[in-house]
């Protein structure tokens, strides 16, 4: 997917969500569904070099 923030351009990676039933129930206003158990793979956020009052720095 392709954004924009203050005129630059990036691409934004969604992580993959991974659901799994668990053999619990709830009811809620009186309709009853299972729970799920999400996980969301862990992203490594990419270097960049930034410059703030005129020192460069790396995040």
């Amino acid at each position: 997917m392709q954004l924009s923030f203050l005129g630059k351009t990036y691409t934004a990676s969604t992580p993959a969500v991974a659901a799994t039933e668990t053999q619990s129930t709830v009811t809620f206003l009186g309709r009853s569904s299972r729970v799920k158990q999400f996980n969301v793979t862990q992203r490594q956020q990419p270097t960049e070099e930034l410059n703030f009052m005129g020192r460069r720095y790396t995040r």
